[in-house]
């Protein structure tokens, strides 16, 4: 992101998965100064050093509110496992390719490596679908501080083409503001609640650029989205899709206070990637 007068609060979390510094973003004068704090969603509820007041940190985007989802709903919809735990989300853009967010990939400065990382697809149960092992982890060359947050993984085996596996178109134009998208993802249905085993849809609203710059001071590749409270992004699906039109038009990136709260949550918009994804694809 191209931010005017940066000021960086480092913050370390001991969260198994990941140290990471929290950037505190003051806009330059003649802008609105940042609504809170941003956090990426793989950082964890924790208490800073030094500190008796509690930072609202979350581990994986999870989708508060919202619905579950039936069998090939979002069948470009896949899961990234560890250990065959669920870390993030992502979403098959063709048999061999997902694009997720680069912090997914990420375990505090040291990149995960492919064999690190399952993917699951075909299937809106975490205990169902078919899995495929990485060959590449690929994340943006100019990643870091909340800019640029996209990676692309190559699978070893292509996925097979199914009503439950199919990749999705990715969007190339501007989505007009106040447009209705479709986020979807595992994990908590509210703060704090418990995490869903099947997979969960909500829907979001588009908020215009200069709306998106003020509330989270990126000026640019980022796309934001507003929900009624209690609804929106939150706790194991960063780096999962928004979708308009059966395109993909979001990848998560990050929430800003808390999962559920009044102020957008931050998506890498699509169509400012798709350069780099197409060019990143040929490589390989």
């Amino acid at each position: 992101m191209e931010i005017s007068l940066p000021v960086e609060i480092a913050a370390t979390m001991a969260t198994g998965a990941a140290v990471r510094s929290v950037l505190v973003v003051l806009l330059a004068a003649g802008l609105t100064v940042v609504s809170g704090l941003r956090f990426h969603l793989s950082e964890q509820n924790d208490v800073l050093p030094g500190s008796s007041v509690v930072r609202p940190f979350f581990k994986g985007a999870r989708i508060v509110g919202g619905s579950v989802a039936a069998e090939g709903q979002f069948p470009h919809q896949v899961a990234l496992l560890r250990s065959n735990a669920l870390t993030c989300g992502g979403s098959l853009i063709d048999s061999r390719w997902v694009l997720t967010a680069a912090h997914c990939v990420y375990s505090g400065a040291t990149l995960v490596p492919a064999a690190a990382i399952t993917v699951l697809a075909g299937s809106v149960s975490l205990n169902a679908g078919v899995r495929r092992a990485v060959a590449r982890v690929l994340p943006h060359e100019r990643y870091g501080n909340f800019q640029n947050d996209v990676a692309l993984l190559q699978l070893q085996l292509a996925l097979p083409s199914s009503a439950y596996i199919r990749p999705i178109a990715l969007r190339t134009s501007i989505v007009p503001a106040r447009s209705e998208v479709v986020i979807s993802g595992w994990g908590r249905m509210y703060q704090g609640g418990p995490t869903s085993s099947v997979l969960r849809y909500n829907r979001a609203t588009v908020l215009a650029d200069q709306q998106c710059r003020a509330a989270t001071g990126i000026s640019s590749g980022l796309i934001c989205f507003t929900s009624p409270l209690n609804n929106g992004a939150c706790n194991g699906d960063s780096g999962g899709p928004a979708v308009l039109n059966n395109q993909l038009v979001g990848v998560a990136n990050f929430i800003i206070n808390y999962c559920g709260s009044s102020s957008p949550d931050g998506y890498a918009k699509v169509s400012d990637f798709v350069p780099w994804i197409q060019a990143t694809m040929r490589r390989y």
